[in-house]
């Protein structure tokens, strides 16, 4: 018996009355997509399910954008999809298991690097060989909203269950307000349980009806990026259960905190040594190099850590988002935070990143990043808070120039950056082609 069919036969032995097992692949964009089959057919999934590679170049509103060239071009053609181990899990239907795929080629006998959770393992293997072991943790922010919406279509403020009341008050770390959604957050946390999921709690955040799920550290990184899919999977089954929306949108409300998505990184040696750290607990030439080429890669990394155009409303001084390529040691408003730790977990908060982003993305750049600090020298790491750190790109259209001609083909497949670029120009160009409420507003009977 293979490893997926001992897999399948002891989830079935602890969840008998499974009738039904979602099978889950993520777009350019992480929004999950599949099929649903009987439990019966489960087993003839480890031979490959045809899906069409064109499904990798869905816009957010779930249509093939043509200009990747992976759609009619080409003549729709499927290729292989095989199961993730350990990603057989319950979901929050009691009858229906789901279960995560990666893309392989047409054969199905080698991963294509169109598929960014195979790039990733790639960046992942190429960092192992080298004797470095990223270790990574996630934080995730989002948003309970009323499932109803503004009248001029925005979205509107969670009800609160206990006052009775449309939230409106900002109380960073509130307790109480923790208590409030105890229901949810109690059957969130169970479901999170049941389904093994690597995290360590949810806390309420900087707005109102806003919280943050934190993952434990670990060595897996792919696992780690797996585990933020699951759970925004789950979080919005949950409080669909409870009555509310949810949103990861990078920055919903316009006078309110974004929603973030940070990856804490250490890197350790086969010992688990910190690498970031001397033989004497300082910060290694390793860190420094780091750090350098991280900031280097800031301005052409930007259009992957901000996939939409709403990720860059979420950047404004003053709302602890980052507006500078730039570092600093316990300090929330740079691009990278070195938390307080000991010499063990030295380690680097990548901040950029809104919730809307891909998380096997935004892995990929991190770890681009730490294969690419060979090419610096500690010395090239700019002074923590410099007055002289550039500014990051904040238009949508900056930012994918900034990739365009950027160096991250030296790291990711260059046939990956172009189906990015024209996903992402694509969806740019049909956001600026709409007219607004607010030009109607502005220019009706002025213009």
């Amino acid at each position: 018996m293979d490893a997926f069919d001992s897999e399948v036969r002891n989830f079935l032995q602890k969840w008998p009355e499974i009738e039904f097992v979602d099978l889950v692949f993520t777009d350019i964009n992480a929004c999950p997509r599949g099929k649903r089959i009987p439990i019966k057919a489960l087993a003839k999934v480890k031979k490959g399910v045809p899906l069409p590679v064109s499904t990798i170049s869905l816009n957010m509103a779930g249509s093939v954008v043509e200009e990747a060239g992976l759609g009619e071009e080409l003549g729709e053609p499927d290729h292989l999809c095989f199961p993730i181990p350990n990603t057989l899990t319950r979901t929050v239907n009691p009858n229906v298991a789901q279960l995560l795929l990666t893309m392989m080629d047409a054969s199905g006998e080698k991963p294509t690097s169109l598929f960014i959770r195979n790039v990733l393992e790639d960046l992942q293997k190429q960092l192992h060989s080298k004797g470095q072991y990223p270790v990574v943790a996630l934080e995730l922010e989002f948003y309970l909203v009323d499932k109803s919406r503004m009248d001029n279509g925005l979205v509107k403020p969670a009800f609160n269950p206990k006052k009775r009341m449309q939230e409106k008050d900002t109380a960073v770390y509130d307790i109480e307000n923790l208590d409030d959604y105890a229901e949810f957050l109690s059957d969130l946390n169970t479901a999170a349980a049941e389904q093994e999921l690597n995290t360590s709690g949810a806390l309420s955040e900087s707005a109102p009806g806003q919280f943050e799920i934190n993952f434990n550290h670990q060595k897996d990184v792919l696992n780690a990026c797996d585990q933020v899919l699951l759970a925004k999977r789950l979080i919005r089954q949950v409080a669909h259960q409870h009555n509310f929306d949810v949103t990861f949108m990078a920055k919903p409300f316009a006078h309110e905190a974004g929603n973030g998505q940070h990856i804490h990184l250490s890197v350790v040696d086969e010992a688990g040594n910190n690498l970031f750290s001397d033989q004497n607990g300082a910060a290694s030439p390793f860190f420094y190099q780091t750090l350098a080429a991280m900031i280097h890669a800031v301005p052409s990394s930007i259009a992957l850590l901000c996939p939409n155009v709403n990720s860059y409303r979420r950047f404004s001084a003053g709302s602890y988002t980052p507006t500078k390529a730039d570092w600093g040691h316990n300090h929330r408003g740079v691009a990278l935070r070195i938390p307080m730790s000991d010499s063990n977990n030295r380690r680097i908060e990548h901040r950029i990143a809104g919730a809307d982003v891909n998380p096997y993305i935004l892995a990929s750049v991190v770890l681009a990043n730490v294969l690419a600090a060979e090419k610096f020298t500690p010395e090239q790491c700019p002074d923590p808070l410099s007055e002289t750190a550039p500014s990051m790109p904040t238009r949508m259209s900056d930012a994918l120039a900034e990739l365009e001609r950027g160096e991250f083909g030296d790291y990711l497949p260059k046939e990956f950056l172009h189906i990015y670029h024209a996903c992402k120009q694509s969806e740019l160009a049909e956001f600026e082609s709409a007219v607004t409420p607010l030009e109607v507003e502005w220019m009706l009977h002025t213009a």
